[in-house]
């Protein structure tokens, strides 16, 4: 895989403890944020997708739609069973 080079700002508390972890798993600086940024991606970029998958779902005749009151009475009347 090709890499490139990025510049970022971060605040000094932030680099200190990428440096200490760094040393404390013998791994680079560069290795740990890139790991980290391919993580955060995975999980935020699903969440958009699945984000846009769902209001297009919403846009269609297919979609049911509940009033919010009928959604809150439910989960009042759940919780009200759980505590008793």
């Amino acid at each position: 895989m090709k890499s490139s080079t990025m510049t970022i700002r971060m605040a000094s508390e932030t680099r200190e403890r990428l440096s200490r972890l760094a040393d404390a798993v013998n791994r680079s600086k560069s290795y740990i944020l890139n790991q980290a940024i391919r993580e955060y991606l995975d999980t935020h970029e699903w969440q958009v997708l699945e984000i846009e998958q769902a209001l297009k779902h919403a846009d269609t005749p297919e979609a049911e739609w509940t009033d919010h009151g009928t959604v809150k009475r439910k989960w009042e009347d759940k919780l009200a069973r759980k505590m008793a």
